[in-house]
């Protein structure tokens, strides 16, 4: 009997490693990205091999809706074919990291919106097309024809190399303030405040051997009111007036609408730090001040400590 198997998830939901396993037994893979076309076209690419004496056939697509597909079960079932549905459930977060490590590990960098609007990558895509696929997502069922539908749920494992351990930091309002109070960031070096309570703390986790980092959202680049010289400048001026050295990333990209993948919450600068420094991130620590700072921490595997509770 011939027997088909879609595998289904959102955007980099991990299904091309997955499919390995049905290559193995000899499965003939089909896939849009290998293939172009739309999904109309995969099911006449299935249908030829299936009629011309491959028996075992293995489809990985997106798939979110029902009607994206009933074209491949109308299809088995026009062969008296077997067909089943494995459903790789990973979260939207959970695809946001894995998005941003396949940039890293092939671009060195994660791609500016730019690049990424530019790129013929079918592995680079906005964060748009996650939202998407959750807005449209209907669950697979058994009532759609399917045989078997299983669901596979998300494991991230970290080898060996992913060993060492940082604190995370955001700046403003967790280093530093702005001296004369009317700005929420500084956008001048002489506006820089460093919040010295923090230097003890600081010194202590370094001691412990930590990475020290830094991850900022700086909206005021994309504004036009703070220049990125003098972002980075004053990311200098913290760390001198705190007498430390951390490694800082900043997001200078406009919203709305949210294009790029470094703005927190979003995971792509704790992703970055993560692969430069092999971290291993239930080890690692992000302090902040806004709640963005915590979803951020949370979607990347870090502990999260409040910056007031931190140099307590």
């Amino acid at each position: 009997m011939k027997h088909l198997v879609i595998i289904m998830g959102i955007n980099a939901a991990g299904k091309s490693s997955h499919v390995r396993w049905f290559i193995d037994q000899g499965y003939h893979r089909i896939n849009r990205d290998m293939t172009g076309g739309d999904l109309e076209g995969q099911v006449k690419i299935a249908s030829d091999a299936l009629h011309n004496g491959v028996d075992n056939v293995v489809l990985d697509n997106t798939y979110p809706t029902k009607k994206s597909r009933a074209s491949i079960i109308k299809l088995a079932k026009e062969l008296k074919a077997t067909i089943e549905c494995h459903w790789l459930s990973t979260s939207l977060e959970e695809a946001q990291v894995n998005v941003c490590l396949r940039m890293v590990r092939k671009y060195g960098k994660l791609l500016t919106p730019t690049e990424i609007f530019k790129s013929k990558d079918p592995n680079v895509f906005p964060p748009a097309a996650l939202f998407h696929y959750r807005k449209i997502f209907e669950e697979p069922t058994i009532a759609e024809g399917f045989d078997k539908v299983i669901d596979v749920p998300f494991v991230r494992v970290w080898t060996p190399e992913y060993k060492n351990k940082a604190v995370i930091f955001d700046y403003d309002g967790t280093l530093r303030l702005c001296k004369d109070g009317r700005d929420i960031y500084p956008i001048d070096p002489s506006q820089v405040a460093a919040i010295k309570g923090m230097v003890k703390v600081i010194e202590d986790f370094k001691r412990k051997g930590y990475i020290l980092l830094g991850a900022s959202n700086q909206p005021g680049i994309a504004k036009g009111i703070l220049s990125e010289a003098n972002a980075v400048a004053c990311f200098e001026e913290t760390n001198r007036q705190l007498g430390v050295r951390l490694d800082f990333s900043y997001c200078s990209h406009r919203i709305p609408p949210v294009s790029c993948y470094c703005r927190k919450p979003h995971v792509g600068m704790g992703v970055a730090f993560i692969e430069k420094y092999k971290l291993r991130p239930s080890d690692c620590i992000m302090v902040g001040d806004q709640t963005t700072d915590k979803t951020f921490a949370e979607r990347c595997g870090f502990r999260f400590i409040y910056a007031h509770e931190f140099h307590k």
